[in-house]
């Protein structure tokens, strides 16, 4: 969009420098007219004077009656004094005359180079206007595409807000509760600490955190208590597998956001992403992998259909490294139980 504004800045500059030229240039032919007005009527007054004179002379016969010039002159050198100035005023009419001509030819020409300008500018006028009014267009069409893409962000945007919401909704409602058991609270505040760098939506994370160390300070509260009743804290740490699947595992990389809306990423101590058949094991499902380690089943894809999963990795060398395995996956929570 902005290398596009900056060549309707081009083209509307070039065209009001167009429009500058076309203006000067018909001053210019208006001068140039009335120059040529000018010298015609100077050529029609001398062409006037002149042919009054030759007419006079011819009326007269000093044309070609040098006798009639002989018999009025006072001499020879009167004749030839008044047959020189006669031929003089002739020959300068006629330089007058040609001199006269030979401008309004030159002028003329000036007038047909101006007009050829003038319409030469008016044509590159129409093409820069043409190009202009297409990349208004064009630019109209972005603009009209990025308020699309916007609303479609900000529909998407409301979409993994909501997901996230829902996958910490569990561990919250934990935490809320008001006598969970210690296994519970630490569950919850383990699926929180795992989710926290997955999740984009900055009010998500922040809820996720703040239930972080709501967590703790209740897991820190039962403790307190199992130890002044039974003289030691807890150790329950069990873990327990809703079914298992026995599946074909590949590997994948790349990617900014995963179909739930979380941030992709491979944790072997944390959560890792991993993409599946809906249809097999709902999305959101917690899992884990032996060789893998504890996965949230986040993503698609469209070859991954029935009991193949995809393997998120950080790196195109990972990925390689694991190739395509078959592997165990047992489900340790299944949407909201975790």
């Amino acid at each position: 969009m902005a290398s596009m504004n900056i060549e309707i800045d081009k083209l509307t500059k070039k065209l009001d420098d167009n429009n500058k030229n076309i203006i000067e240039t018909e001053k210019q032919i208006d001068a140039t007219e009335t120059k040529m007005e000018q010298y015609r009527k100077e050529i029609e007054s001398n062409q006037s004077v002149l042919d009054s004179r030759l007419r006079g002379m011819y009326k007269s016969g000093l044309d070609k009656n040098y006798l009639a010039i002989l018999l009025g002159s006072s001499g020879l050198t009167d004749f030839l004094n008044k047959l020189s100035a006669i031929e003089k005023v002739v020959s300068l009419d006629k330089q007058l005359i040609d001199e006269l001509n030979s401008k309004k030819e030159a002028l003329s020409k000036t007038a047909n180079d101006l007009n050829k300008k003038n319409e030469n500018l008016k044509i590159l006028k129409k093409e820069t206007e043409a190009s202009l009014k297409t990349l208004n267009d064009k630019r109209q069409e972005e603009q009209a595409l990025a308020t699309q893409f916007e609303k479609e962000k900000e529909a998407l945007a409301a979409v993994i807000e909501a997901n996230e919401t829902k996958l910490i909704s569990h561990s919250v409602s934990v935490i809320d509760s008001a006598s969970p058991s210690e296994a519970d609270v630490r569950n919850a505040i383990s699926t929180l600490t795992s989710l926290s760098p997955q999740i984009s939506t900055a009010s998500v994370k922040a809820k996720a955190q703040k239930y972080i160390g709501l967590g703790k300070d209740k897991l820190s509260a039962i403790l307190a208590s199992a130890t002044i009743s039974r003289g030691q804290p807890s150790t329950n740490t069990s873990v327990q597998y809703k079914t298992s699947y026995t599946m074909s595992a590949t590997a994948y990389t790349g990617g900014v956001f995963t179909a739930l809306g979380l941030k992709p990423t491979h944790s072997p101590e944390g959560l890792s992403t991993i993409a599946v058949d809906p249809n097999v094991i709902p999305l959101g499902s917690k899992v884990f992998i032996p060789g893998y380690g504890t996965a949230i089943a986040a993503d698609t894809g469209g070859a991954i259909v029935g009991n193949i999963v995809d393997l998120y990795f950080n790196s195109l060398d990972e990925c390689n490294s694991w190739g395509r395995r078959n592997i165990t996956l047992y489900i340790v929570a299944y949407p909201n139980e975790w």
